[in-house]
């Protein structure tokens, strides 16, 4: 590449070269970033924050600051290599690590912030890429690990995701527009109050509006805000001679894109976890927020219906509390002659893409249990396969096995059906409570983060209730009216 003479196309030649080795390298990540947004999952908020730091680079540039004229090209190299081998690091060892929580954590997308950053310090210089640090410093701290514990500490659900955006993009843009801590704080706040009188008036208009959409509105609503104030208070623009100067990096840069361009395909034939949602086999017809039919053998003893996935998911998601027990007793099993009991837990969402954000060690409180892993497939018939799982919690020493499957009950209804046994056989055994809370939520992800999956790893799993959930599993999905 020779260097052109006008500095400006230099700089968005190179910038265009290296958002293309991006979209190609997390082609994945950005297609399953498209899907979630679009299927009403919070991961949405992902396609905005790039607006957001445009805005945040316009305050850079309107706050100058003297640069010295310096540029190790050395130290350039150095600190973009290593960039880069963490951003490998981060999507080959990290993200496989994790992969049960995949949606959960999406741990490619700090892959993806790293990849750039290395490689804007190649291309540019590190003194020239630093001198933004206030750009990436937004992008590595609004991520999906940070953006959803902080959601969670706040209580999960529709308002404590949006909240979460509606603080960082006002505080963002107000930043980008204005001038003086005070300044910036006050119409911080005004915005920040203003996108929560849309908000409210939004949710009660539209109880079923997707959180995405309500996402997509944060930035306009925001922006208009901070604009106005900016209009109204006659805040200068940026002046030609404000902008600090942007030099460093090599004048030829076709060594620096060849080792980007390695990484780039190191990244892009690194294999991504499966998704749950990605293969939902077709389920009987829904017959409305009713608990399913009991096979024979059984009978159903209670149902109890939580309004707790209203919250975290959308107003018309349903969960439902099923508990069984057997008309006569089995000797296998048990060997003194008990009757069993079964809980059947059936959450009902509207998009798949949810219960992959949600996985089970957040739909119940898992905090001192270990959980089996990898699990057991089970052949269900009709072409639906479940997961077999074994939990062990050591404090009050008692074991569940538990078998989950999805399946599709129309196409406004995707419904998660797990069925659990415990090794307690007595009537009143403890079942795990499908009762997701924002403290147990949030130590288990930091736990999660802190420890990998073997802080919730089972390492010698016992599935005592195989042959009792194979069988009653087969039979609810026949006894279904399909």
């Amino acid at each position: 590449m020779r260097r052109t003479a006008v500095p400006v196309t230099r700089i968005a030649v190179r910038w265009t070269l290296l958002l293309v080795l991006t979209a190609l390298a997390f082609r994945r990540t950005l297609a399953d970033i498209w899907r979630g947004g679009g299927e009403g999952t919070s991961i949405g908020y992902l396609f905005i924050l790039p607006l957001l730091a445009l805005a945040l680079m316009l305050g850079v540039r309107r706050r100058r600051k003297p640069v010295l004229p310096i540029h190790d090209r050395e130290t350039d190299v150095i600190v973009g290599l290593i960039g880069l081998i963490v951003a490998l690091f981060v999507q080959r060892l990290l993200l496989p690590r994790y992969a049960p929580f995949y949606e959960l954590f999406h741990f490619d997308v700090l892959a993806l912030i790293l990849f750039v950053i290395s490689g804007a310090v190649l291309l540019f210089g590190m003194r020239a890429t630093m001198r933004y640090w206030e750009v990436w410093v937004l992008l590595l701290v609004v991520n999906p690990v940070v953006y959803r514990l902080v959601a969670v500490a706040l209580g999960g659900g529709l308002f404590a995701y949006s909240l979460v955006l509606i603080v960082a993009s006002a505080i963002t843009l107000a930043y980008g527009f204005h001038r003086g801590r005070r300044r910036v704080a006050w119409v911080s706040a005004l915005a920040v109050t203003l996108d929560c009188v849309v908000f409210v008036v939004l949710t009660q208009r539209f109880p079923d509006i997707r959180i995405s959409v309500i996402l997509g509105g944060v930035v306009p609503v925001t922006a208009l805000v901070v604009v106005g104030c900016a209009l109204l208070l006659r805040e200068t623009p940026l002046p030609a001679d404000t902008a600090p100067p942007i030099g460093g990096g090599p004048d030829n840069p076709w060594y620096v894109l060849g080792v980007v361009a390695a990484a780039a395909l190191l990244i892009m034939v690194a294999p991504m976890p499966a998704m749950s949602s990605e293969n939902i086999g077709a389920g009987p017809r829904y017959q409305g927020a009713t608990g399913l039919a009991v096979p024979p053998g059984w009978r159903q003893t209670d149902l109890r219906a939580f309004d707790w996935p209203q919250h975290f998911y959308s107003n018309d998601s349903t969960f439902l509390r099923q508990t069984i027990r057997t008309l006569e007793p089995n000797p296998l099993w048990d060997t003194l002659g008990r009757d069993r009991t079964a809980q059947i837990d059936l959450l009902t969402v509207r998009y798949g893409a949810a219960l992959d954000v949600t996985p089970t060690l957040v739909t119940y409180d898992m905090r001192y249990a270990r959980v089996s892993n990898p699990p057991r497939s089970v052949p269900l018939g009709r072409d639906l396969v479940g997961t077999m799982y074994s939990v062990v919690d050591e404090r009050i020493h008692l074991t569940w096995n538990y078998l989950t499957f999805i399946w599709r009950r129309d196409s406004a209804h995707i419904q998660r059906v797990t069925v659990m046994t415990v090794d307690n056989h007595e009537p009143d055994a403890y079942f795990l409570p499908p009762a997701p809370s924002v403290a147990g939520t949030a130590s288990a992800m930091i736990a999660l983060l802190a420890r990998g999956v073997s802080a919730v790893t089972a390492t010698d799993p016992e599935f005592k209730d195989a042959d009792l959930l194979e069988t009653l599993g087969r039979q609810l999905v026949e006894v279904q009216q399909w």
